[in-house]
């Protein structure tokens, strides 16, 4: 919940740098103004800041071939917030001070929390707002992070060395929020960062990071611009020539003496397991195996056997990482999934909100795009006599034509 005034007003206390000052060289022409499903691609985080209770005030950062073009959408289009669209500058760095500038000179009294947003990302949305003021109020400075999904290696003169570990890996996003005590005095550094966040740490100051979004991409390169019309569709829905399949999944395994009980990637305490070649996840699996199907690359058996001592006990986020990886590799995207559990005992409730963000986790999407059930068949069948536990999934993948 955000603050209050002592009438209870929540206060609004942040305000928005927002960067669109790129050259855009790598997309061919301005990715800021680019329409995106109808509407400029800087008009979607413009609205999210503008309906945002904590967000008093923002200044657009522009280049000098925008400006004209920037001043009139916000003219043309109700954003009361935006109280200037100033020139960036040189660096990163610089065109980060000249908004902080700006915005200290309208009101420095009424801002704690500077965002610096970068224009290029339409898809922030209120909720990642809070969680990076909730999570700089403990640092001074923190910014969105998501998991690594690529193998990275890293290059030297010596050639390629082995593969980083993408589990200790994160992609950091904007808005990265930062305390304008904090940011003030940092912004004088004289390296070159690549994010704001970085000028903190360079001034001896401590950094935060909280979940970010995978749909929150950067619109850099023309594929990038595909990629954003399907998630426009999909949270918006526009343009109807954005492509959609589905795929079921479905596992069932018997119990097995000996806890814990492993499902959808959370240990549960239990005295029973789930029997199976790998780790018996009938969740993952259902879901691995939708995500196949609707990609159209067969089903979890026929891509990893069970007759094959590789996958004898292996966690089953991976064989999700690795069915999500083929099916991206095949030109689709996982961009929403429902399941269902169907066990008769132990008690899953309490851990379904886990299961849903080790999911979405593995997937790569957002926690919004994973709904996990949970059913019993009333003491029926097996199951329902206890013996054992099943899932089925759908899988929705999504993708725009490329011609």
């Amino acid at each position: 919940m955000p603050p209050e005034d002592p009438i209870g007003i929540p206060l609004a206390d942040a305000g928005v740098v927002l960067l669109a000052a790129g050259g855009s060289t790598r997309m061919g022409g301005d990715k800021i103004l680019l329409d995106l499903a109808g509407k400029p691609a800087l008009a979607y985080s413009l609205e999210v800041f503008q309906s945002c209770e904590r967000v008093k005030t923002i200044v657009i950062v522009a280049s000098e071939s925008n400006r004209d073009a920037v001043r009139d959408l916000v003219s043309n289009s109700g954003f009361t917030k935006v109280v200037a669209v100033v020139d960036g500058g040189t660096r990163r760095q610089d065109s980060t001070a000249n908004g902080v500038e700006r915005l200290v000179a309208d009101g420095r009294d009424d801002i704690k929390w500077v965002l610096v947003h970068d224009g290029a990302r339409p898809f922030v949305d209120e909720e990642m707002i809070h969680r990076g003021l909730t999570e700089a109020a403990k640092w001074g400075a923190a910014a969105p992070a998501v998991p690594v999904t690529d193998t990275i290696r890293k290059v030297g003169d010596d050639g390629v060395e082995r593969p980083l570990d993408r589990s200790t890996l994160r992609a950091i996003q904007t808005p990265q929020v930062l305390n304008l005590d904090v940011l003030l005095p940092a912004l004088i550094t004289a390296e070159d960062v690549t994010d704001d966040v970085a000028l903190v740490e360079l001034a001896g100051g401590r950094v935060g990071l909280f979940e970010g979004d995978p749909d929150n991409i950067k619109l850099t390169t023309p594929a990038d611009v595909e990629q954003a019309e399907g998630i426009a569709a999909r949270r918006f829905g526009g343009s109807p020539s954005v492509e959609q399949r589905w795929g079921t999944g479905f596992d069932g395994h018997a119990f097995a003496t000996g806890g814990p009980l492993r499902l959808g990637g959370v240990e549960i305490d239990h005295d029973q397991h789930l029997e199976g070649h790998s780790d018996g996840d009938v969740l993952l699996h259902a879901i691995a195996s939708s995500v196949l199907g609707a990609a159209g690359l067969g089903d979890l058996g026929s891509n990893f056997p069970s007759s094959d001592s590789a996958y004898a006990g292996i966690d089953s986020r991976e064989l999700l990482i690795r069915a999500s990886t083929m099916a991206r590799d095949a030109g689709w995207e996982p961009s929403f999934v429902d399941a269902t559990i169907i066990a008769q005992q132990p008690k899953l409730a309490p851990y379904v909100d886990r299961m849903n963000e080790l999911i979405a986790d593995t997937l790569s999407v957002s926690v919004k795009s994973i709904n996990i059930k949970i059913t019993s068949t009333d003491h029926v069948g097996a199951i329902g006599q206890g013996e054992g536990i099943a899932a089925q999934a759908i899988a929705t993948l999504t993708r725009k034509p490329t011609s």
